[in-house]
């Protein structure tokens, strides 16, 4: 078999191996096998209003009971508030397949929670840009002293940021995504910034906390050039794969698509995390749930990625910057997928 490039269509490892060992009495078996992730850790969930510890964990079972088949080892929820701490720690601390992270608006910076938050076992910080869009806000509040100060917190912790900085413009229909998403309100409120300016407050702290670890959700919603370029300017940048990363059932990737995204995520394989924006609501965990989790599964398995690139954007980058543990890879029986 010839040696292959990161950006030829590769095999899982093992079949390589099997041309050698036991004498190669098993090369060829297997020879269309693929590179598969042991698990995938999904770092953008979300558990809206739930805060009761039983809830979140009757919620974890019903839907790892089907997503587990497709590999999903772990889901890390944006929601840690104070309403919720406790619960959140009491299934964290139980079930390795929930971690959180504490999320803060941009009008209620806490450092006091914060460090509470981390104590209890999150991940991180998540902040997000919607309410300044909708309220048309101070969008340079990240710039104040409280908001720097917790940034400065966390760079001590080695604590990342996951950040929802901007919104596209346009309706995406493809994803689900309606028309002029919250710049509608933010436009009838008066709100003179642009994505652009929102993109630059952030990239000042992301220059000023060169320690610190920053995830900009949805891809920051820029193209792949851009993406690029912020990449080799900001080594502390990374992104994830939520909402512009999927390909819908029974569609197929363009393969020059295909080629450019694979040696993107091959060049950028340390700055690409796995996350879908899943929302666990009771009684809502159904097809429709699952689907957005396979969707960006989808996305991920036709670019026919190297193994070590696949398994840094599924779970290994995660637990890297997130700080996680690792879990174990083993399946039920001999139930194959």
């Amino acid at each position: 078999m010839a040696k292959q490039s990161p950006t030829d269509h590769p095999h899982s490892p093992d079949v390589a191996q099997r041309l050698t060992i036991d004498n190669a009495f098993s090369a060829g078996w297997g020879a269309q096998y693929l590179p598969s992730e042991r698990y995938i850790v999904d770092c953008h969930t979300h558990y809206f209003g739930i805060n009761d510890r039983y809830e979140i964990f009757r919620l974890l079972d019903t839907f790892f009971a089907r997503a587990q088949a497709f590999r999903l080892g772990r889901m890390v929820a944006l929601d840690g508030s104070p309403e919720n701490l406790d619960a959140f720690k009491a299934v964290a601390d139980f079930d390795p397949r929930f971690r959180f992270w504490i999320r803060m608006d941009d009008n209620k910076p806490d450092l006091d929670f914060l460090k509470k938050g981390i104590a209890a076992g999150a991940v991180g910080l998540k902040i997000l840009n919607i309410r300044i869009m909708r309220e048309a806000g101070d969008h340079k509040v990240w710039l104040t002293k409280p908001w720097q100060d917790i940034f400065a917190y966390l760079e001590t912790q080695n604590r990342p940021v996951l950040w929802h900085v901007t919104q596209r413009h346009t309706a995406a229909p493809y994803m689900g995504g309606r028309l002029h998403a919250y710049w509608d309100e933010a436009w009838a409120k008066g709100a003179k910034f642009t994505n652009e300016d929102l993109l630059q407050v952030t990239l000042e702290n992301v220059r000023r906390f060169r320690g610190l670890p920053f995830i900009g959700a949805h891809q920051l919603h820029v193209g792949w050039d851009r993406l690029n370029q912020l990449f080799a300017e900001n080594p502390n940048l990374s992104t994830d794969t939520s909402c512009g990363c999927i390909v819908r059932p029974f569609d197929q990737m363009p393969e020059s698509d295909r080629t450019s995204l694979r040696d993107f995520f091959c060049k950028w394989a340390d700055r690409m995390l796995f996350g879908t924006d899943v929302s666990l609501e009771p009684n809502h965990v159904d097809e429709y749930l699952l689907q957005h989790l396979l969707n960006h599964i989808r996305f991920v398995h036709q670019l026919n990625l190297p193994d070590e690139v696949l398994q840094n954007v599924m779970h290994a980058n995660a637990e890297r910057l997130l700080k996680l543990d690792l879990l174990s890879d083993a399946r039920r029986g001999c139930v194959r997928p």
